[in-house]
């Protein structure tokens, strides 16, 4: 409670398929435990509610999601899918974002914004979030700060507030926020992709405000398909490779970094395949022994 995790990566790279997954996970938890009054917010500057919905649906029916949103589905599967979306309905997942339901166009949506609407469901509804997922950081929109919209290092200055905005969340709520950033594209540049602990797109505030740091690569996104991993070759690049990193971590080890199997149609994580060739969970990235490098 009251942490800021932070979830760092490039785009295509899978950091809001890893935050929707977790966020699945601890409404499992949640139901489990039998908390009627708690719940999973997930908060989207990037897709629509609908869309999130429908990657629920896919990963409750083990249908793709690609498949569902282009209508490729036959009635066996339609059968599973309305069956799904009960079940989903009784998800204490509670999502704010836009809608494309009606043609207008989005609102604008800040961080205060969901803060009081957070602190109204607690003390009138009596819900109290278990955690918060908040995608992305560099789409959320500034708070109004009138006649600086046009100075120099504004956007900077945004990106800084709104980090810190973030941690007070965590601090007002009582509860984890896990918070989707952007990667710089300098990471593009290098031979090893895994973005480090100070790689966050636009302030430094990112690295020194958090309490924890993960950063995420899918391989597939800049390395040939079939061919061993440059500097992890026990692994095969493919369209289901995911690298973990963990950048940082209060009162923990960090620096370590895993593979996990993903399966983005399904929004689905599993631990790695290993049968040898896997390293297993605390090796560290090839950029730690590269001395030129991590100069």
């Amino acid at each position: 409670p009251g942490e800021l995790v932070t979830v760092l990566g490039r785009p295509s790279n899978y950091k809001s398929g890893l935050m929707q997954f977790w966020a699945r996970k601890i409404a499992r938890d949640i139901l489990e435990d039998e908390a009627e009054k708690e719940m999973v917010v997930y908060a989207t500057w990037e897709m629509a509610i609908e869309e999130l919905g429908l990657y629920d649906l896919a990963a409750a029916t083990s249908l793709s999601a690609s498949d569902i949103s282009q209508g490729h589905v036959d009635e066996a599967a339609w059968e599973a899918l309305l069956a799904a979306a009960m079940k989903r309905a009784g998800m204490p997942i509670w999502i704010i974002g836009h809608s494309i339901e009606r043609r207008k166009k989005r609102p604008r949506l800040t961080l205060s914004n969901i803060g009081k609407a957070l602190l109204w469901v607690e003390r009138e509804m009596g819900y109290h979030p278990r955690a918060v997922f908040l995608d992305y950081l560099q789409q959320m929109e500034p708070e109004e700060r009138p006649n600086t919209r046009n100075r120099e290092g504004t956007r900077r200055m945004d990106i800084f507030e709104n980090v810190y905005r973030c941690k007070d969340m965590a601090l007002a709520l009582g509860c984890p926020v896990i918070l989707g950033v952007q990667a710089r594209r300098e990471v593009d540049d290098r031979p090893w992709k895994l973005p480090q602990l100070g790689d966050g797109m636009e302030s430094s505030n990112i690295e020194h405000t958090s309490d924890k740091m993960l950063s995420v690569w899918m391989p597939k996104t800049s390395e040939t398909a079939g061919e061993p991993l440059r500097g992890a070759r026990e692994l095969t690049v493919n369209d289901n490779l995911l690298l973990v990193r963990i950048c940082k971590q209060k009162m923990g080890p960090a620096g370590q970094w895993m593979a996990l199997h993903v399966d983005p149609g399904r929004n689905e994580i599993s631990s790695f395949e290993r049968a040898a060739e896997a390293p297993a969970y605390g090796q560290r990235g090839w950029e730690d022994d590269d001395d030129e490098y991590a100069a």
